[in-house]
């Protein structure tokens, strides 16, 4: 039987991460090399990459509704986390759309080129998501010390607010 871990978001932020990088790098291989299988294998991965971005971001905005008070500056981190991570997974969707079009443009060799190029500009884009959601992420875990082992203020010690993830 499967059990999966509680909170589910730390281990769940893990499969879009190595789909999307796989993808990204099938992405740029096929500049060099647009082989049927390399197309295949890079819009497999985009398409799993988005899917399971969409999956992470459903399991970390689960998560921080859980959470009933926490401080202005950690509201302000979550929403700048939650930002950044819409941008990701419309990059995710952009850079599936754009391999799946490499993927069947393979036959018209002007057509496929432009594809592969517009997919390698996606895929920039979605690098760049990648990396400010992590940093973003990051700083709530190392510097606002959010999450399921955060120690709890003590009452009274920080003005809170309800957590709202708009």
């Amino acid at each position: 039987m499967l059990h999966l871990p509680d909170p589910v978001h730390p281990f769940a932020v893990h499969f879009p991460v190595v789909f999307l990088l796989c993808g990204s790098a099938g992405m740029a291989l096929s500049l060099l090399w647009p082989h049927r299988m390399v197309l295949r294998l890079t819009a497999a991965c985009m398409v799993l990459g988005a899917l399971s971005a969409v999956w992470a971001q459903q399991t970390g905005l689960a998560e921080a509704t859980a959470v009933r008070f926490v401080g202005v500056s950690v509201a302000e981190a979550v929403q700048a986390h939650k930002s950044v991570s819409d941008l990701l997974v419309v990059a995710a969707f952009i850079s599936a759309a754009a391999s799946i079009a490499a993927l069947f443009a393979r036959v018209v060799p002007g057509v496929s080129l432009m594809a592969r190029l517009v997919g390698v500009a996606s895929v920039v884009f979605l690098l760049w998501t990648m990396q400010a959601s992590l940093y973003s992420g990051s700083e709530l875990t190392h510097r606002h010390f959010f999450g399921p082992n955060a120690p709890k203020p003590l009452p009274g010690t920080e003005e809170v607010i309800r957590l709202r993830v708009e």
